[in-house]
């Protein structure tokens, strides 16, 4: 790909990497980033003494003087007029993944997606097939935008894919591209579900004969899908024994495939995966690669969760405070509840995404004894669950911890699954965790020092 000149939109990670990319490619670059304050300031000195042109503030028509492409970071809409404009002027636009795609050759690229578990099925692939003695690398939507490693890439690359990144994509076709699952979300960006479904789903139309699709069984909007794609279908099933594919069955995971293998499941935490989709996608991918049984059966007992997600945040006089501040979308909340043990209040709220909290209800009853709300969407939560439970609007996290703390007994866990983005009061899910995890560590040091006095 031969680039003379092109305008990157965003100035996020992916932004700056893409940039880079392309100026290293011998590409005359400018940056257009809407955000005009101090910090974006410092990061547009960084680019700008790369040789890169940085403009902040609003996006002006002019950006698109002699531009032959325009490369959109993730979080930027494509409704923007700056894009629409470009459309207009015949200006190809295209996302920071498919970008980087067109500068790889010859690695295997393993591209996951899906409404939740993305991360630590990725994590939890690399960690197999690295442990199986292949040279791997993550990148993607998982924080390391693949702009960064195409400069140095490895045969093989894991990577997650958003909805976000999967709405830009023309060329890019990977090796193996894996759904876990499909539940609402993001429909404030894709307007309805049916696109939401279309576009997570797109790269199984690129798939060609000789790579492979690892698709959910279990779930209802994925199984059909499998028509749409010439490539080699593995179904993977926590529910149904496969004649062919992966699946749990009698406390082991089962894979019939060319080479048939079993798995015990004694020794594995599921705390550590979140969900045995997650597990059983990265085991399907591994048979992929013929990895032996006792490499991935290693690989899943020495897992450990990653942050964020159902993660134990700590214990103030017999009750757990669990961060689940990755559970952005309803269907996270819902899995969370499911695994949780204990009796809950559950701290939800933040950014709505377009989310149906009504779907809540029956597991809310069953496992919430009361829910705290924070956040912009708190009138809609409220709406949609009063007839369900009681409800307590708080006005920050610090707060939430606190009121949670009071009204849990012993034995109940405090639960942050928000099932909305963090964008209303925080600059992502991990600052609103950790946010949460030092308001507890706080809470617990003034309880013991109560305590001693």
């Amino acid at each position: 790909m031969n680039v003379k000149s092109a305008l990157v939109i965003g100035m996020g990670e992916s932004g700056k990497e893409a940039a880079l990319l392309l100026k290293k490619k011998g590409a005359k670059v400018v940056v257009g980033e809407i955000k005009n304050d101090d910090k974006m300031e410092k990061e547009a000195e960084k680019l700008r003494k790369k040789g890169i042109q940085v403009v902040l503030g609003p996006h002006f028509p002019n950006l698109l003087k002699d531009k032959e492409i325009v490369v959109v970071s993730p979080g930027v809409s494509l409704r923007i007029p700056l894009i629409q404009e470009a459309h207009q002027n015949g200006i190809p636009v295209i996302g920071e993944l498919e970008l980087a795609s067109r500068y790889l050759s010859g690695q295997d690229i393993i591209a996951i997606t899906g409404t939740n578990g993305k991360s630590t099925t990725v994590m939890l692939t690399a960690e197999i097939l690295s442990r199986a003695g292949f040279e791997v690398k993550v990148a993607g939507n998982i924080g390391i935008p693949l702009s960064r490693v195409v400069r140095k890439p490895s045969p093989i690359i894991v990577m997650e894919v958003s909805s976000f990144q999967l709405e830009t994509v023309e060329q890019f076709s990977p090796h193996i591209f894996s759904l876990l699952n499909i539940t609402p979300d993001h429909l404030n960006r894709h307007c309805n579900f049916n696109r939401y479904v279309e576009v997570k789903s797109n790269l199984l139309k690129k798939l060609k004969a000789g790579d492979f699709a690892i698709l959910n069984r279990d779930d209802e909007i994925i199984f059909p899908l499998a028509k749409k794609t010439k490539a080699k279908v593995i179904f993977f099933s926590e529910r149904k024994k496969l004649k062919e594919g992966v699946f749990l069955e009698g406390g082991k995971i089962v894979a019939c495939l060319k080479d048939k293998f079993v798995i015990p499941t004694d020794n594995i935490s599921l705390t550590n995966f979140h969900s045995w989709e997650n597990v059983l996608c990265s085991v399907a991918i591994s048979a992929v690669y013929k990895i032996k049984e006792e490499v991935i059966r290693q690989a899943l007992a020495s897992f450990r969760s990653l942050a964020h997600r159902q993660e134990w945040a700590g214990e103030i006089e017999g009750i757990d405070f669990i961060d689940d501040s990755k559970a952005t979308n309803v269907g996270a909340v819902l899995k969370c509840l499911d695994l949780v043990k204990k009796p809950g209040i559950l701290i939800m709220g933040g950014r709505d995404k377009g989310g149906d909290f009504s779907k809540l209800k029956q597991m809310i009853k069953k496992k919430v004894k009361l829910i705290l709300l924070l956040g912009e969407a708190k009138p809609k939560i409220k709406e949609q669950l009063l007839s369900v439970k009681n409800l307590v609007e708080v006005d920050s996290i610090k707060e939430a911890v606190r009121i949670g703390f009071k009204m849990a007994t012993k034995g109940v866990c405090v639960l942050l699954s928000p099932g909305c983005s963090s964008f209303d009061q925080f600059k992502s899910y991990k600052e609103r965790g950790n946010v949460f995890k030092e308001e507890v560590k706080k809470l617990k040091e003034k309880v013991e020092k109560k305590c001693r006095i």
